[in-house]
């Protein structure tokens, strides 16, 4: 597995606000955001901008997506710049304010809305 094939993997999902474009594209992660190792998959990411709503969306997606491609420890940290960035990554951390939030997006049809096949 090359930080390529996590590349292919998340120009799947869509920028949560815009749904038009994935978030390879808008930028919000990138080559040298991403680190495999043999047990994990670390991944930095940004959002639009620093009052972003969709912020711990996007990184509740990606270590969604990840997991169920790679089966492997998906670690997921925003990066600088949101104003919410330290709970951001508090929600990312935690397995069980994770979970809570993962199945709020999930019935508000966030999770499929933002995944293309």
């Amino acid at each position: 597995m090359t930080k390529q094939d996590i590349l292919r993997v998340l120009d799947h999902i869509l920028d949560p606000d815009l749904r038009d474009r994935s978030i390879v594209e808008m930028g919000f992660v990138r080559e040298d955001d991403i680190e495999v190792k043999e047990e994990e998959i670390q991944v930095s990411y940004t959002v639009g901008g620093p009052l972003c709503p969709y912020s711990a969306a996007v990184g509740i997606i990606i270590r969604y997506t990840l997991h169920q491609k790679f089966k492997k420890r998906i670690r997921v940290r925003m990066k600088e710049g949101h104003y919410q960035q330290e709970l951001v990554n508090q929600i990312l951390g935690d397995e069980a304010q994770f979970n809570e939030f993962f199945e709020k997006i999930k019935s508000q049809n966030l999770l499929s809305a933002c995944l293309r096949a």
